[in-house]
């Protein structure tokens, strides 16, 4: 694919960081030069420096033979005049980031008169195929964890049928054991295993280490289950304190909100306190920026079920949730810039640290990728994939046995769905037409698989 990214800043630069790794031919337009040698510099991409909301810098990045633009600068505006002029220019689909929800919606206007139709003003009348907002996305996955048994990072599959999720290695039911002597409780498929800054697919025999990171697929039914050999399920969260009222803190508020949680807020600026209280019903909103743990003991934050840190200062963040775990919160959740402080902050006593930019890569990628592919999930620092694809009538893979397919080395079949029923297959296992094949690979295999999904 020929792929056009512009701007280059920290969602920039790591999108066409991700998608160069992918083998993809990326182009990044940048106007500032500093950012546009970082680049250079750094990525084997193409550079164009200008400013990207102009028909001839575009024209100039070749937009016209584009599959994708990806506008991810930090103006909404600029990045859907991007997209319009891109896909005026021939640019095949688009994504734009941007930051104000009232704009990746529908608005509707009144016609002529008062008995016209109204008209629907759609996204993709605007030239943009899909608006990206990684608060949005992150302050989403917040909500999703809490709301599990487990503070791990889980992903759906399948209209939520499989999950997948990641699990440490702190327990004597696992440290020590190989995986074929784990006593799982109900059947799985470890798909990758994390340790250290390396991750690959397990070999059959692999023996555990302490703090290991094992990547679970199983059906959603079987998933609480398995987890309880990891850790000790936790309830469902009344109380949990929020450290932060930018768009993610506020959005994770009002969302546990809606769910009869209790919340209470913190946020530095008077002003902002000011806004949010006017818009939550029941939160409570306290002025206060610094994590010390006397103000937090003050706040009643050793009470709470659950800890968020989701200022825009990344070391805040984390400070605040050792300090809540310290106190006795007893899990906490922090938001981190650059995905890779999310190994960092976990090895420090975090339980699970989360980067928007993740999520943003996650949603680009999809629309990356080809041969029936349905959905995808970034692992880990975005080593691998676990993809969800439809296997079409005249795809290599339909008909066939796993065995009997050359897979790529790193890549492994964690489950299908035929019809209601969740497999997890064997090497026998046949592929037919109309399943829904639930793949892990790391992003060096991931061409290689997208090829048995397509027509020979």
């Amino acid at each position: 694919m020929y792929v056009v990214v512009v701007g280059a800043g920290s969602t920039g630069f790591y999108v066409a960081s991700l998608l160069s790794r992918e083998k993809q031919e990326i182009v990044v337009v940048e106007q500032d030069e500093e950012a546009a040698d970082r680049v250079r510099r750094d990525l084997d991409v193409g550079v164009v420096v200008g400013n990207a909301a102009t028909p001839r810098v575009l024209w100039q990045a070749e937009v016209q033979r584009a599959d994708l633009v990806v506008a991810v600068t930090g103006v909404d505006e600029s990045n859907m005049i991007t997209c319009f002029m891109a896909k005026e220019l021939g640019a095949k689909k688009t994504i734009a980031r941007v930051r104000n929800p009232e704009y990746s919606g529908y608005l509707l206007v009144g016609g002529k008169s008062h008995y016209a139709p109204r008209k629907v003003v759609r996204p993709k009348s605007l030239g943009v195929d899909l608006f990206v907002n990684p608060e949005i996305e992150a302050a989403r996955e917040i909500v999703s964890i809490l709301s599990g048994l487990y503070a791990t990072p889980m992903e759906e599959f399948a209209d939520g049928r499989v999950q997948l999720r990641e699990f440490r290695a702190e327990s004597a039911a696992v440290v020590g054991k190989r995986i074929p002597d784990i006593p799982f409780p109900r059947p799985c498929v470890v798909a990758m295993l994390g340790r250290g800054e390396e991750m690959g697919v397990p070999e059959a025999d692999a023996r555990i280490e302490k703090g290991d990171r094992l990547y679970l697929i199983a059906a959603r039914k079987d998933m609480d289950e398995l987890g309880a050999i990891f850790e000790a399920p936790l309830r469902s969260p009344r109380t949990v304190v929020i450290f932060g009222g930018g768009t993610i803190g506020f959005n994770v508020a009002e969302a546990l909100e809606k769910r009869g949680v209790r919340v209470k807020l913190m946020e530095k600026n008077p002003a902002r306190c000011q806004e949010i209280s006017s818009k939550l019903k029941r939160a409570v909103v306290v002025q206060g920026g610094r994590p010390d743990r006397e103000f937090l003991v003050d706040e009643g934050v050793a009470h709470a079920d659950a800890f968020v840190g989701a200022t825009g200062d990344e070391s805040l963040n984390i400070l605040a949730g050792l300090v809540a775990r310290d106190v006795g919160v007893s899990r906490n959740i922090v938001v981190v810039d650059e995905p890779d402080y999310i190994q960092l902050a976990e090895a420090v006593g975090v339980d699970v640290a989360m980067s928007p930019l993740l999520l943003c890569g996650s949603r680009i990628a999809h629309y990356v990728l080809h041969g029936g592919a349905e959905s995808v999930a970034l692992l880990g620092n975005e080593d691998a994939q676990a993809i969800e694809f439809l296997v079409a009538p005249n795809a290599r893979i339909s008909k066939h046995s796993i065995s009997e397919l050359e897979w790529p080395e790193q890549a492994v079949v964690g489950a299908i769905v035929r019809g209601d029923a969740v497999l997890l297959p064997t090497s026998t296992t046949v592929i037919e037409p109309g399943d829904t094949v639930i793949v892990a690979a790391l992003l060096d295999g991931v061409a290689g698989v997208e090829r048995l999904f397509k027509a020979p």
